[in-house]
């Protein structure tokens, strides 16, 4: 990918803010060993190198998946987001400095603003951007993403997007020759348009398996699914699929009809589900795979990589965040007197230290679920309400007030004469989560309820969650520094990805005025009012930003981190190699 294209200068700042606190800690709080020992001065050209024609790649994903169409909300994650990194359209990314970088195997020049009333942006194509089986890319695959992320039950009747922010605010697409402009109704004024994704899956896939997707809005559901179910044939970047099975693993060969840039110099890229941080680095210890960059990290795993010859490996925070959500339409849980209770009986400080402390010393408590405390448009809205203290006292006064009562056995009845009893949910696969759950489930019962703990499988979550089958779950979000979107996906009452069913009309409100300017600082400050309802609400109790690892075999060149993408060390995939 060429690395020429600049954000706007607000947006800049905030990436690069964004990023501060994690590339810093790569030094301070963590041995960064050979390879990438250069990564906090050197962001992007850390581990650089020359590479030799040819060689294989294994990598470690540490979590699993459920199905290929990430548009969807229940194979969106983490996991397949890494797995299909070598062959999805994304429009571009964010980079280890905090610049963001277009796809240039896509497009031939940055997104250009055309209109600001209505807003239209226009995009024009790479030569020989295709779906890597000859067929170009064209205007009907803008429109037929356009349908997938719509929210409209008109365009797409059924379909259950991650996020419908971007979807919903689209009024038409046209297209002449290379360019494509996208035009959006007038309620849209988003200060990010520059970054959405405007891509996934190719519109001639689906008509070739029968489906009328464009003037059938059942079939159009109905090819989600299909591209959900099968793994991809297609692809627009540097690689193509040869191999897969979902939720265990992808293999690459290069794609031959790859449009962009970088030059690819592997045979072979293998993407393995490896869950369990032990396996993983003992796997990278005896040669069987060749790097990883995990969403968690534990004080086993450094003394492990430590004592490992050929390995480098660097450790800092990661694009990921912690937190515990509540099921608002839980029979308990709805009461927001309750929740409220809930999530200041749970004492944050001291998850953090028996959790992470112990990899990042200085890690700080998340106290904005939107920016993390080093942004400058980060504010504290949590502190003042108690949630996260651990304060029972607290809890049991406004309990008190609000006619709840305790019975001989000192468990939490309801002004209706319930027991309160609550089922509290987490993938099993990673410790910090285990010892969470063990935390939380002792802070309640010292407020008189009952806590259950029902473990996730990893390739479950998605379902769990899209099911909202808990009453309260922590899982974590992947962020980039974007935040409009965000907002919507997060707690918008009609988004899919909002799981816990918040379903607020003033915070909704809110959250329509942040996609409403296309000033940067305006949006977050727009963005911050709708977190502190969010906060006020009672809906989620943000953790800590998770501290992260990535580990390298010494053989391998030009592999990183980038603490800016849901791809992680795969963001710059088309440039891996061997070193000579």
């Amino acid at each position: 990918m060429k690395r020429h294209l600049k954000a706007s200068a607000a947006a800049v700042s905030a990436a690069a803010l964004v990023l501060t606190a994690a590339l810093a800690g790569c030094g301070q709080d963590a041995t960064a060993s050979a390879g990438l020992g250069d990564c906090t001065t050197d962001p992007v050209g850390c581990n650089a190198g020359e590479r030799i024609d040819g060689g294989e790649v294994t990598w470690a994903v540490d979590g699993s998946w459920v199905g290929w169409n990430t548009v969807k909300t229940s194979d969106n994650n983490a996991y397949v987001t890494q797995a299909l990194v070598g062959m999805w359209p994304t429009a571009g990314q964010f980079g280890p400095d905090g610049k963001w970088v277009v796809n240039d195997g896509l497009f031939a020049a940055d997104p250009e603003i055309v209109s600001e009333n209505p807003v239209q942006v226009k995009y024009t194509l790479q030569d020989g951007a295709n779906w890597g089986d000859g067929t170009d890319i064209s205007i009907d695959d803008f429109i037929y993403h356009w349908y997938a992320n719509s929210g409209d039950q008109d365009l797409c009747d059924g379909c259950t997007p991650a996020s419908d922010s971007w979807g919903s605010q689209v009024e038409s697409i046209e297209g002449s020759g290379d360019d494509v402009t996208i035009t959006y109704k007038d309620s849209y004024h988003s200060a990010e348009w520059q970054y959405e994704e405007v891509l996934s899956a190719p519109a001639h896939v689906a008509e070739d398996a029968d489906f009328d997707w464009e003037y059938d809005a059942a079939a159009m559901k109905d090819s989600q699914d299909y591209f959900s179910e099968t793994v991809p044939t297609w692809t627009t970047g540097p690689y193509r699929i040869t191999k897969a099975v979902a939720g265990d693993y992808v293999m690459y060969e290069p794609n031959p009809d790859w449009a962009g840039s970088a030059e690819v110099t592997l045979d072979k890229v293998t993407f393995r589900v490896m869950e369990g941080l032990d396996s993983i680095v003992t796997a990278l210890r005896n040669g069987e795979i060749d790097g990883a960059s995990p969403a968690t990290v534990d004080v086993e795993t450094i003394t492990q990589l430590e004592g490992a010859d050929d390995v480098s490996y660097a450790i800092a925070g990661g694009n990921g965040w912690e937190h515990i959500d509540l099921n608002v339409e839980n029979e308990f849980l709805s009461d927001p007197v309750l929740r409220t209770a809930v999530l200041t009986a749970i004492d944050v400080e001291n998850i953090i230290e028996r959790t992470h402390a112990y990899v990042q010393s200085d890690i700080e408590r998340k106290l904005n679920p939107l920016f993390r405390n080093d942004s400058e448009y980060f504010q504290d809205f949590l502190t003042v309400t108690g949630q996260g203290t651990g304060d029972i006292e607290l809890s049991v006064g406004l309990l008190t007030d609000a006619g709840y009562e305790w019975d001989e056995n000192t468990r939490l009845i309801t002004p209706e004469g319930e027991r309160v009893e609550l089922d509290y949910r987490y993938t099993q696969s990673k410790e910090s989560r285990v010892t969470t759950a063990e935390l939380v489930q002792a802070n309640l019962s010292g407020l008189g309820i009952k806590v259950n703990l029902v473990p996730i499988p990893d390739a479950d979550l998605g379902t769990v969650l899209g099911e909202h089958d808990f009453d309260m779950v922590n899982f974590g979000w992947s962020q980039t520094p974007t935040f409009v979107n965000s907002v919507n996906q997060y707690w918008s009452s009609d988004s899919g990805s909002n799981f816990g069913r918040l379903d607020d009309e003033e915070l909704d409100g809110m959250i329509d005025q942040v996609s409403g300017t296309l000033d940067f600082d305006e949006a977050a400050e727009l963005a911050n009012v709708a977190v502190k309802q969010v906060v006020a609400d009672a809906y989620t109790l943000p953790l800590v930003d998770t501290p992260v690892a990535v580990m390298v075999s010494d053989r391998l060149v030009n592999v990183r981190d980038n603490w800016a993408s849901q791809q992680r060390a795969g963001y710059n995939i088309a440039e891996w190699g061997v070193s000579e």
